[in-house]
């Protein structure tokens, strides 16, 4: 059994890093971070209302008495 890895086409997979496709080998495409237009302070905001609505589906269903 040969151990080397091939892609879809038969050739051999190049790229073994984890920005690569396993499959194709075609490394994936890089998105650059930029401080630009957005609302700041999203993941706070997003935290907080995941657990208002948890909150709110516990004591509907009477979890904590």
């Amino acid at each position: 059994m040969d151990h080397d890895r091939y892609g879809l086409d038969g050739m051999p997979i190049t790229c073994r890093g984890a920005d690569c496709d396993p499959v194709t080998g075609i490394a994936f495409p890089r998105v650059r971070e930029t401080n630009g237009p957005g609302i700041p302070y999203l993941r706070v905001i997003l935290a907080g209302l995941m657990i208002v609505f948890v909150g709110f589906f516990a004591w509907q269903t009477r979890l904590f008495g």
